[in-house]
């Protein structure tokens, strides 16, 4: 296996593709069940979508999301 593809392989396994993914994730992060992956979405956190105008589906990094917690949780003083 090549460098190239090590590295595809790794950033696949980072990406999460659809609402149920990406809150299943934040689930097992700590987060509450009721946590809206659409409202995150909106209100800042780093969750993306797939398409130009809307449609699509949203995607998220695991290691942003993971990131994005971790400086949350750690308040503002380490922001």
């Amino acid at each position: 296996m090549d460098t190239t593809q090590q590295d595809n392989e790794a950033a696949t396994s980072d990406l999460l593709v659809g609402r149920d993914a990406i809150h299943d994730f934040l689930v097992a992060l700590g987060m509450p069940k009721g946590t809206d992956p659409y409202y995150l979405k909106r209100s800042g956190w780093p969750i993306g979508n797939t398409g130009a105008s809307g449609g699509g589906k949203i995607i998220a990094s695991k290691r942003r999301l993971a990131n994005h917690t971790t400086k949350l949780a750690r308040g503002n003083s380490a922001a």
